[in-house]
């Protein structure tokens, strides 16, 4: 979805993304399944960039306002805990203002059978950035 990912010094990431009408769901507004996608890539971008190869088991989202179209948004991704080979984390949507427009939280496993031998896309993501 064409976001710009940085590594922040606490170890979260922070994506920087605009959205166009091609994401459109509500006139004039981001569709929600865009939303949830974004929040859950900057989820799993977390964990992938702390070394933990991952899949999303359960993802939840609260709406809480509408995401307007062609702003400049900020999508966060952070790791709130691990159990095991389970790691929990948050994320959301920021609008231009700092509101929290979408807030989400998953869980994610560990399943580096599933990825063996392919390299980590998120393993030397920039820093800062935002």
């Amino acid at each position: 979805m064409g976001a710009d990912f940085y590594l922040q010094a606490d170890g979260s990431v922070v994506g920087l993304v605009t959205l166009a009408k091609d994401h459109e769901g509500p006139p004039f507004h981001v569709h929600g399944g865009v939303l949830a996608a974004l929040i859950d890539e900057a989820m799993g971008a977390a964990c992938w960039s702390s070394g933990k190869r991952v899949v999303a088991v359960n993802l939840n989202f609260n709406y809480r306002r509408p995401v307007p179209l062609a702003v400049a948004l900020r999508v966060t991704g952070h790791i709130a805990g691990s159990e095991r080979r389970k790691t929990f984390t948050t994320g959301a949507i920021l609008l231009p203002d700092g509101t929290a427009a979408v807030e989400g939280s998953g869980i994610f496993v560990e399943a580096p059978q599933i990825f063996a031998g392919l390299a980590n896309p998120f393993a030397r993501l920039p820093e800062d950035g935002g």
